[in-house]
């Protein structure tokens, strides 16, 4: 009998990475249009994402706003699959994607759950810190309320990145 690969995580800062779950962790019904301003060290883009929720089933869309598409990605029974267009940068993962979504997005519980090597903090505003020897390597502020409707920021601080994500739900 074979034995089941270990799952893998994803490297959120040196030491600490986030194991994606085998299902989706959003809720089922979700519908939600962004535009994302990244910035990874000194270069800076923009890009459009439509983000749905089923059951068992999550899919992203990227693109350039009012563009082409960079790229799609689905997560459903227990794997990851991207198609990533020629004018997607080489670097881009669908797997990194997927986990700066669950720092941002999901259940603290199960954020906590997926996260090795380092510890979730959350304050009364609900600002989420991800710390390694007591050293914040990722923050997270999102709106109050509902996280989906309004602006996100998440500001790696180990690998220099930061996005800046306005989201607006498609469905009330």
């Amino acid at each position: 009998m074979a034995a089941t690969p270990e799952p893998v995580g994803e490297p959120l800062a040196p030491g600490v990475s986030l194991i994606l779950p085998d299902k989706p962790v959003f809720a089922s019904g979700l519908a939600v249009n962004q535009l994302v301003q990244a910035r990874f060290q000194d270069r800076h883009q923009v890009f459009q994402s439509f983000i749905e929720a089923g059951t068992n089933r999550f899919s992203i869309v990227m693109s350039v706003p009012s563009g082409p598409r960079i790229m799609k990605i689905n997560w459903s029974n227990g794997s990851v699959s991207a198609q990533k267009e020629p004018i997607a940068p080489e670097a881009l993962s669908a797997r990194r994607m997927l986990a700066d979504l669950m720092l941002v997005y999901a259940p603290v519980e199960v954020l906590r759950a997926a996260l090795e090597g380092g510890t979730l903090e959350v304050d009364a505003k609900g600002t989420r810190k991800i710390m390694r020897d007591r050293t914040p390597v990722i923050v997270v502020t999102r709106p109050s309320g509902d996280a989906w409707s309004g602006r996100s920021v998440l500001i790696n601080n180990a690998f220099d990145y930061e996005l800046n994500i306005q989201s607006q739900r498609v469905n009330p």
